[in-house]
């Protein structure tokens, strides 16, 4: 059993009534009245990091894992390679008993799998150098025994995937193995099938504009068991923001569970030993800033509708057939001008049938501290926010600034360019969005601004039918006196 702070338990228990055979870092396994060969495994939503579990939960993790897991297996997976997958969704009713039938919260999170042996090691595929094989690569010029060319830098694609086998732990950091070693135990086989599986789901990604990393999975025997192609044991990197960081030497943001690592980092978890009980107790009192737990949240919603074309309770009604309504989000909508209003009108229409919303009126430049009493303290609960100006429209910039400035990035910020009377005001109020640096505003799915009535009613579309990564303004160190008469 994994050790899991007790204010953690108390707050995501395990299913009662139900045999629990294993408490994992995130996931419970359960077993099921006359069924020896399978087992329901339940995601949860517990998140861990550098082997601990975390004293934080991530909301919808659970059943974004199980909706992941689902949709690789049977829209990519499944006709090319064996799974321990039995059901999903409102599928698992079939093998539970009556009482724990027709129940949402478990169909969402839960899945009937095939009983296997736990493996003794993980199977690693990277399509490129970066974490553990990258710190491998600058000590040796290695990684598992795959010789590399020198020179390359972190982020550096691959030029052929890699199949990097580790160490399976039960407690601590799991080591990487030697493939040949691995070969002279189980042969060649095992390295060829995984590689051709991960090719399929490394091509897959791409189509939808995301690059897979590496990805972490477990077998048995030619059996994919466990996750599969979940933000959790997946490094995802979305293509154009990859190439962006490249030519500057550096790392995309990663789509992933990459987020909560680097908060560890920041609390040093990364520095404490997982097998020692004083730094158990550490791990269990610390507190997590909400922020990161509602932006996880934000990424994994956002990778899951990236890679399916579905928000998460969509997939679960039409693909995992879970009576699930379809979300109802909450948006604020800030205009710079009463004169706006004619050009929202088309959107409100929509909105009305699918979102909660209100609308509002503050200039950026007549009423900056309004708009500072507005970030600071007016998006509690709101999903997004719709911000739209004409002529030099900084109202979605400035707004964006604020929010980054109270500590609230992952609320994201959609800009609109309202149309006026002249090309050179239009033009100017597209500029003031598109020409943003590190462009902190939402655009539309081709890179630009959405621009007047047409564009407000996509926006609004949009905000209810597609998934935003908030992003921030990157930081600029101010500089005072650099030059003065004295």
């Amino acid at each position: 059993m994994a050790h899991i702070p007790i204010t953690i338990l108390e707050q995501d228990p395990p299913l009662s009534g139900l045999t629990l055979e294993n408490q994992g870092k995130v996931r419970d396994t359960h077993s099921l009245s006359g069924r020896n060969d399978l087992m329901l495994v339940r995601a949860t939503k517990r998140v861990s990091a550098f082997d601990f579990v975390l004293p934080a939960l991530i909301l919808l993790k659970g059943e974004i894992l199980t909706a992941m897991n689902h949709f690789w297996v049977t829209q990519v997976l499944g006709s090319f390679f064996k799974t321990d997958l039995v059901a999903c969704g409102a599928e698992i009713d079939a093998f539970l008993e009556e009482r724990y039938r027709g129940n949402v919260d478990l169909q969402k999170s839960g899945t009937i799998v095939k009983r296997f042996t736990s493996p003794k090691k993980e199977d690693i595929i990277r399509f490129a150098l970066t974490g553990s094989a990258l710190k491998d690569y600058l000590r040796t010029g290695e990684v598992c025994g795959h010789r590399l060319s020198p020179g390359l830098i972190d982020g550096n694609m691959l030029p052929t995937p890699l199949y990097t086998p580790s160490t399976k732990a039960a407690v601590g950091h799991d080591m990487n193995i030697s493939v040949y070693d691995i070969i002279a135990e189980y042969g060649p086989k095992q390295e060829h099938w995984l590689l051709m599986m991960a090719g399929m789901m490394h091509q897959y990604a791409r189509s939808k504009g995301i690059l897979l990393a590496d990805m972490k999975v477990e077998t048995y025997e030619d059996i994919l068991i466990d996750e599969k192609g979940t933000p959790d044991c997946c490094r995802f990197w979305d293509i154009i923001a990859w190439e962006k960081a490249q030519a500057k030497r550096k790392l995309p943001p990663s789509l992933d569970k990459q987020f909560v690592r680097e908060e560890c980092k920041r609390l040093g978890i990364d520095k404490l030993d997982p097998k020692n009980s004083a730094d158990l107790a550490i791990v269990d009192k610390l507190t997590f800033d909400e922020h990161v737990c509602h932006m996880t949240t934000r990424i994994y919603r956002y990778i899951f509708w990236r890679l399916t074309g579905m928000q998460i309770e969509v997939y679960q009604h039409a693909k995992m057939g879970i009576d699930v309504r379809a979300r109802r989000p909450k948006i604020e909508i800030l205009l710079g001008s009463e004169s706006d209003l004619p050009q929202i009108e088309d959107g409100l229409s929509y909105l009305r049938n699918n979102a909660d919303f209100r609308v509002h009126v503050i200039s950026c430049h007549r009423n900056p501290d309004l708009l500072r009493q507005f970030a600071e303290n007016r998006q509690d609960g709101a999903d997004l926010v719709i911000a739209g100006a004409g002529k030099s429209a900084q109202l979605p910039g400035v707004l964006k600034s604020w929010l980054c400035y109270y500590k609230r990035p992952e609320i994201p910020v959609v800009g609109v360019a309202f149309e006026s009377k002249s090309e050179q005001a239009d033009r100017a109020a597209i500029d003031a969005i598109e020409e943003l640096p590190s462009q902190p505003v939402e655009l539309d799915p081709a890179g630009h601004a959405y621009f007047g009535s047409k564009g407000f009613y996509d926006a609004c579309v949009a905000a209810v039918e597609h998934e935003f990564l908030p992003k921030a303004f990157e930081p600029k160190p101010a500089k005072f006196n650099i030059c003065q008469n004295s």
